[in-house]
């Protein structure tokens, strides 16, 4: 029987955990999750103005973990969304016709941190759809960083796919090795 000594044992487990391909994350609309056609609600479709909410999440990832604070999330779905046009963004959610909730979670019973967008009308306070998205492990933090944006950006297109299916170009991010995928490959 061939012994190895622990310190290579370890080094190959730990190469394997880090080894998992960065660019292999797609968005779950690009996976097929609610492929089945569910009806969109119809304020999401006819929604004109939108309240982008920051709802605090995991703060204790900051800025050990993730560079910037805790509001990273919703600052760069916010110039996601606006970048987009689709809504016009709001600063006061009565003048809203639908508010986006993001959140960013990372607890011990996930195997991987998420970012949470729950989206309700204002009229009637019913949430009317969520998305999730997991922000892939990485070692070094640069590399979390780039992680982290591509999935407020699968977030964006997530919602994009949605309100209005096939007509959505597919999210371009950027891999920890600097290279550029498209969120739908390799479906």
């Amino acid at each position: 029987m061939l012994r190895l000594p622990r310190n290579i044992v370890a080094m190959g487990a730990l190469c394997a955990c880090f080894a998992m391909p960065l660019g292999a994350q797609r968005s779950s609309a690009a996976k097929g999750v609610n492929s089945l056609a569910a009806p969109v609600p119809t304020p999401l479709l006819n929604g004109k103005r939108a309240f982008i909410s920051y709802e605090l999440g995991d703060v204790s990832a900051f800025p050990s973990g993730y560079s910037g604070g805790p509001e990273r999330a919703y600052n760069e779905f916010f110039a996601g969304m606006k970048a987009w046009g689709r809504y016009e963004l709001v600063l006061d959610p009565k003048d809203a016709d639908l508010v986006f909730a993001i959140r960013f979670v990372e607890s011990p019973g996930l195997n991987m941190p998420q970012i949470r967008v729950g989206v309700s009308d204002t009229q009637t306070h019913v949430a009317l759809w969520g998305f999730v998205e997991q922000v892939n492990p990485a070692f070094f933090k640069k590399n979390r960083d780039a992680t982290f944006s591509a999935t407020v950006q699968l977030l964006v297109s997530d919602v994009q796919a949605l309100v209005t299916p096939g007509q959505v170009t597919p999210a371009r991010t950027t891999t920890s090795g600097g290279k550029v995928r498209f969120s739908d490959q390799n479906k």
